[in-house]
């Protein structure tokens, strides 16, 4: 312990003592002086004695406060971890965290609240329902193990995601549940036979025998207490101490109040006794949050099979050295790796040679095996099955596949509708309107001199508190994410799955979404005599390496006879691409697009996408880009309809080919020749007339359209920049997973409704019949904890019900 020395006051923290470092600006305002602190740990602890009115704590010390409570040395270990694991180009840093001990969902909002008050913190979002934290913290302005000794600080435990960590902390939570319950169970079966065995003797016990049986009562009841039920009173005592009750305050008031006057009851010989009770309450509570916590555990474990899905080694290719094993972690963009048959993909990459059928279902939920051969793309954590692969990896790290889509993941679960947030809020204020009913009624039954009126209190205790309130929501949320995850399906923002039952107005893009994205040449025509057709091809190959739109595609599947070096690349987004080749300069792209920089002639019309290729002079020639319709897009799009949907295209193509595919899947609305502005202006517009829109599309064109939509959903094959604007994120190629999201948002908000009913119905209904004196305390018990099942039994069901019905693709019989 230091003690203070008044004349280094302005260099030393306030709170500890220690030396505040000079680049830093922690400190409060106290006494009409600011007082300088050395970190947001000591800043936050500071804060809230004087907050709550202990100011006079820092007046009469004789000494600093010990700081190693503030930031303990073990967590400084994580600060090197989060420099590792974060790429140093970017302004901020996220992290994902693991939080124990959270049980309802004023922690959640006291935890948040709490942490984006330290300077440094951007945003931070807790998940009740995986108790996962989303951080991002400005560069170099907050360590990580000062946000988590910010977090301990409050009595709570925090620690970076870690999928052997969290699987380490859910067997050891499910291990300390079953105990616990166990325990229970055993001791609360030989309170109540001793209690049946009293009921069934009547006047007929002697009155020793009598003492002797709940002296035993008593005896059995006190582990219950103290081993099964001490998760209670932990948690109560830290809501009261931090100031915020929540749902385990009216518990631990319910057993603890009712061990303590049966005790003294038994204790005087005469009275009521309620160790049945108690018994009972902890038993039927721990088991309706082992269900819960079933819940989370196979919630957890939808999106731990993504991140477990990257082996450990790969089989890299090394010049002059053969095959080597290598971590997969190790990897770098351009490595070459080998995959044998049963071997998951180390890492994105693309095959150099062989042909192989992959399994793609932990991505896709796509249970058939997709044929791969040179030129395609490999996801990291797919499976090979048949034959050797040669691929070269073009994505690792941060950037790749699963680990964009784990973040999208974590984002979703993170996020909650308002009306969740503002019920978080003020959980604490029912809790204690709960606490004052049950004084009321305690004292008016006091006052009135009815002998049962601490059993009547006990009863309107328990009967009152709202767990099951409490959990309508997240259980909810959480099954329907998770069975959306299993079909291939992610939820970037959990708000949209409530928000799309509503909505009524659905619009699609063309190419990529209604379209497979799968392009091909299908021709290319000529205009200038003296030049050759695969010069022209050779030249549109070079231009289109440097653009990610789906058409590109068609020409990167290409051979090149003569591979040009294009410089002084421009790109107008949705439109086309130009640069030099050999002093020229060429442009590639839409029929407006060209434009506006060469003569272009008309030329005939094509159900295809047509591409032009010209320089400042002329039009050299024109490519005919043909796609397949996506599987499923027709059945989607008539479903949509028969559900009273108004469904619209809108396309930067031409006519004919938008015209001929809008017929084609059964679209009556459809728009051509739309810049990637005017996409914006018609969602806009459509908004304005009070429209909610839900937009599905696929392409960098795409992402600002995808942004504005109140609703917006990615299809397979959708570029980076569109999976981060999406709401939702289809990774099976088949559209009618679509139809999935829209009828389970539906019925998840359903479910929710009548979780909320029944809290609702329960709460209220029992308890006029509660302070009437017509519920037991261990009725009471009984009715709050399978109010509390019914809901998350209830939400369970989300995991199992997708009622979609498959038939036959009609595009399939109206193609051609």
């Amino acid at each position: 312990m230091t003690i203070i020395n008044h004349q280094k006051q302005d260099k030393a923290c306030f709170h500890c003592g220690l030396e505040v470092p000079s680049e830093k600006s922690w400190g409060i305002d106290f006494d009409g002086c600011w007082r300088a602190m050395c970190c947001p740990g000591c800043e936050a602890v500071a804060k809230a004695i004087i907050d709550n009115g202990l100011s006079s704590f820092y007046q009469k010390r004789t000494a600093y406060s010990e700081q190693t409570d503030s930031i303990p040395s073990e967590l400084e270990y994580y600060d090197n971890v989060q420099d590792e694991s974060n790429s140093p180009s970017t302004e901020y840093i996220e992290t994902t965290l693991i939080i124990e001990g959270i049980t309802c969902s004023a922690c959640v909002w006291l935890l948040e609240r709490h942490v984006r008050q330290l300077t440094g913190v951007l945003s931070f979002s807790v998940n009740y329902a995986t108790r996962r934290a989303l951080l991002k913290t400005k560069k170099g302005a907050i360590r990580l193990s000062e946000v988590l000794a910010a977090i301990q600080s409050v009595g709570y435990r925090a620690f970076p995601y870690d999928s052997g960590k969290q699987f380490e902390v859910l067997q050891g939570e499910r291990k300390d549940f079953l105990s616990r319950i166990g325990v229970a169970v055993f001791c609360g079966m030989q309170v109540m036979m001793i209690t049946v065995g009293i009921y069934m003797a009547g006047q007929d016990i002697d009155a020793d025998m009598l003492s002797f049986m709940k002296w035993v009562s008593a005896f059995l009841t006190l582990p219950v207490l103290l081993f099964s039920g001490m998760p209670f009173l932990r948690s109560a005592y830290r809501d009261l101490e931090n100031k915020r009750p929540g749902m385990d305050v009216p518990v631990a008031l319910g057993i603890g109040l009712g061990f303590a006057a049966s005790l003294f009851n038994t204790f005087n010989g005469q009275g009521d006794t309620y160790y049945e009770s108690v018994c009972m309450f902890v038993v039927f509570l721990l088991s309706a949050r082992y269900v819960e916590f079933l819940t989370r555990w196979h919630a957890v474990n939808s999106s731990e099979r993504m991140s477990q899905a990257i082996p450990l080694m790969a089989k890299k290719i090394v010049e002059n050295e053969g095959v080597k094993q290598v971590s997969a972690k190790a990897l770098q963009v351009g490595d070459v790796v080998q995959i044998n048959p049963g071997e998951a993909v180390p890492a994105d990459a693309v095959v150099l040679e062989g042909s192989s059928h992959v399994d793609e279902s932990i991505l896709t939920g796509e249970n058939h095996p997709l044929h791969k051969k040179v030129g395609e793309s490999l996801l990291g954590g797919s499976h090979n099955l048949d034959n050797t692969l040669i691929a070269q990896v073009v994505c690792v790290g941060e950037d790749s596949t699963l680990s964009t889509i784990s973040r999208l993941i974590e984002r979703g679960h993170s996020e909650k509708p308002a009306w969740v947030e503002r019920a978080d809020r003020y959980a604490s204020v029912f809790v204690l309107l709960v606490i004052l009913v049950t004084v009321g009624t305690a004292w008016g039954g006091f006052w009135q001199g009815n002998e049962n009126w601490f059993s009547i209190a006990l009863s309107v205790l328990v009967v009152t508190c709202p767990c099951a309130l409490s959990l309508a929501t997240p259980t909810a949320y959480t099954a329907a994410m998770s069975s959306l995850f299993d079909k291939g399906i992610i939820i970037t923002k959990g708000t949209a799955l409530e928000k799309l039952a509503t909505i009524k107005q659905v619009v699609f893009d063309k190419t990529g979404t209604l379209t497979q994205g799968t392009m091909s040449i299908e021709n290319c025509e000529v205009f200038k005599s003296s030049f050759e057709q695969q010069e022209s091809v050779d030249i549109a190959i070079g231009l289109e390496q440097f653009s990610d739109h789906p058409i590109a595609r068609a020409f990167k599947q290409q051979k090149p006879v003569v591979v040009h070096q294009v410089v002084a690349v421009e790109q107008k987004n949705g439109a086309g691409l130009s640069g030099e080749i050999k002093g020229i300069r060429y442009y590639l792209g839409s029929e407006n697009y060209v434009r506006e920089y060469s003569t272009l002639t008309a030329v005939k019309q094509s159900k295809g996408t047509q591409v032009y290729l010209a320089n400042e002079e002329r039009v050299l020639a024109v490519f005919e880009i043909h796609d397949d319709i996506r599987h499923g897009a027709r059945n989607i799009v008539q479903w949509l309809k028969g559900r009273g949907k108004y469904v619209s295209l809108l396309s930067g193509d031409k006519e004919m080919p938008v015209t001929w595919l809008a017929k084609k899947v059964g679209i009556d609305d459809a728009m051509f020749n739309i810049t990637p502005q005017g996409k914006l202006d018609e969602i806009d517009r459509l908004q304005v007339a009070g429209k909610q829109v839900v937009m599905v599309g696929d392409g960098i064109n795409d992402a600002p359209v995808l942004a504005k939509a109140d609703v917006s959903v990615s299809v397979s094959g959708a570029s980076q920049l569109a999976r981060s604007s999406s709401d939702i994120l289809l990774m099976s190629d088949d559209m009618e997973s679509l139809q999935q999201v829209f009828q389970l948002s539906a019925k998840m908000n359903g479910v929710i409704k009548q979780n909320m009913l029944w809290a609702l119905v329960y709460n209220i209904g029992a308890l006029p019949l509660a302070m009437a004196g017509y519920v037991e305390p261990w009725q009471a018990a009984l009715g709050m904890s399978v109010s509390s099942l019914v809901v998350v039994l209830n939400s369970f069901r989300l995991r199992f019900t997708l009622p979609v019905t498959k038939v036959r693709d009609v595009t399939e019989l109206s193609r051609g």
